[in-house]
């Protein structure tokens, strides 16, 4: 195949990913809004309670991993090594999932009692279930992408979420017509994993019947020794895995200390699984504003890894700080949004307008998880693994030792202080670490101005807000919140751009790689200036 031909496939599998990762991220933000409304706040704490170990595991299998997996394949030239060294992968998966699936079927009562909540036991065994599928998925998906060919994980990828997700509304309608125990309920929805993984591996299975594996792999000798290759497993996929979950992993300590922090603060069980439901929605709105970062974290890793293989030091500069800066700038701008229409946004999409200090503070995490993820692109480039690895651990053990402390002290709004102080040790540590590779990215001239453009675009939103309430003071409240949301988002946006042309607060670079932003400059002709 001509180079022209191989870059031109690349490209295409590469953009075919980037959507159907996309679409999956997008589908597995959205369905908790009707499913929340569906179940209420005890069945959405009985979900939520057990959901991030399940987001892990797919993490595994949806990302982390499977990245790993396709460089190893692709170091390695003969196709049958190729095929052998998948195998291998696949066994060692195999053992570690299966250990875990044990752990959670017969450990399920310890975890659930850890949780604070006995009744969650068979929530826990339910969704034990997907991991007897985690090592295939996983092992293929990688095999595939380390082949340049994306269909099968792109597919497989979207098949999955939508099984998924489909099964889980279908669950949640029928929780809320028969008025189901909420436990019951979990448990249900979380056999969605397991059946949706299912699905997609026997598609996987299909796609490989017709595909001609090399033959005669099992008499080669392997490339990389076991003791390397579980060594690699642990460092470089295991910081893969951990990036693409911090966020998991932090719920996953909210799950274990929230609901016994708020019996210590006063709160009764039932109070306190309430509260608890109603934190976590602010889960779904971190989610939903992380889908563009880390799209546009993920799309230019080749780009920053073809830099960095041909030493070209100018260009790698500038491609990660234009990332960057522009992540932040528009993680910023989503974080302000959601923090001055807080009570309409709440109270649209939840039916209700509870705990909208904890939840603002919680939105925060956007800026943190961007930053975040744009620093471990750029030293993932680099191959630099281990000083990630320490960053994200050493956050997550804050939370875990704070956490309990906080809620005690605080109340539920200690869990989003936590979470914040955990990502901002992340994000400082990795700094620290690696100052060399990631200095001079971030340009504090340039977040003055973005500080002006923020505050004039909460005080235009504010006033929308306000305008809109005092004009039709006498309409439902949820009606009126989607009329307040409805306009304010698009006076915010604008504001917010038309600030950032006046003051120049982005270079054209950047302009154009803020996502749809460039289609629209090209369309109207707008010019941009450059700074610095």
């Amino acid at each position: 195949m001509k180079n022209s031909s191989r870059r031109q496939l690349v490209l295409k599998g590469t953009l075919l990913l980037t959507v159907a990762s996309f679409v999956a991220k997008l589908l597995s933000a959205v369905y908790r809004i009707p499913f929340q409304n569906m179940v209420g706040n005890i069945g959405f704490y009985v979900y939520q309670q057990i959901y991030p170990i399940y987001g892990i595991g797919m993490t595994f299998a949806l990302t982390g991993l499977p990245v790993f997996i396709s460089k190893l394949v692709v170091d390695t030239l003969d196709p049958r090594d190729q095929v052998g060294l998948a195998i291998r992968i696949q066994n060692i998966l195999v053992v570690i999932c299966l250990l875990t699936f044990c752990i959670l079927q017969f450990a399920s009562g310890f975890i659930a009692g850890k949780m604070d909540d006995q009744r969650l036991t068979p929530v826990v065994q339910s969704v034990s279930w997907m991991f007897l599928f985690l090592p295939f998925l996983s092992t293929w998906r990688g095999y595939f992408q380390g082949k340049m060919e994306m269909r099968p994980t792109a597919y497989s990828q979207v098949i999955e979420q939508v099984v998924r997700v489909s099964s889980i509304l279908i669950v949640g309608y029928w929780a809320f017509k028969s008025a189901a125990n909420p436990y019951r309920m979990g448990q249900l929805a979380m056999l969605s994993a397991p059946i949706a993984g299912l699905i997609a591996l026997l598609f996987i299975l299909v796609w490989m019947r017709t595909t001609s594996l090399p033959t005669k792999w099992q008499k080669r000798r392997p490339t990389i020794g076991m003791r390397q290759l579980i060594k690699r497993i642990v460092l470089e996929g295991g910081t893969l895995c951990l990036v693409s979950a911090v966020m998991l992993l932090l719920q996953l300590a909210d799950s274990f200390s929230v609901v016994s922090g708020l019996r210590s603060f006063g709160y009764s069980l039932i109070a306190a699984q309430n509260i608890k439901g109603i934190y976590d929605r602010s889960q779904t709105l971190v989610q939903l504003g992380q889908v563009l970062s880390i799209a546009s974290a993920t799309a230019i890793l080749p780009g920053l890894v073809l830099a960095n293989k041909h030493r070209q030091d100018v260009t790698f500069q500038h491609v990660a700080a234009t990332n960057l800066r522009t992540n932040l700038a528009v993680a910023l701008a989503m974080s302000t949004g959601l923090t001055a229409l807080m009570p309409q946004i709440n109270r649209l999409l939840f039916a209700s307008s509870e705990l909208n200090l904890t939840i603002s503070l919680y939105c925060v995490s956007i800026v943190l998880t961007s930053v975040l993820m744009t620093y471990n692109v750029i030293l993932q480039s680099k191959d630099h693994y281990l000083r990630t690895m320490i960053a994200i651990l050493s956050g997550f053990l804050i939370k875990i030792l704070v956490n309990q402390l906080f809620v005690e002290n605080l109340g539920i709004i200690g869990a989003s202080l936590a979470t914040l102080l955990s990502l901002t040790v992340m994000v400082v540590l990795m700094n620290l670490l690696s100052r060399k590779e990631l200095a001079k990215l971030i340009s504090f001239k340039q977040l003055g101005k973005l500080a002006v453009v923020l505050m004039a675009m909460l005080v235009a939103v504010k006033a929308t807000v306000v305008g809109i309430s005092w004009i039709e003071p006498a309409v439902n409240s949820r009606i009126l919140a989607l009329m307040v949301v409805g306009v304010a988002i698009p006076v915010g946006v604008f504001v917010f751009f038309f600030g950032c042309s006046v003051l120049r607060v982005f270079t054209v670079r950047e302009w154009l790689a803020i996502p749809f932003v460039s289609k629209f400059l090209k369309i109207k002709g707008v010019t941009t200036h450059e700074n610095r």
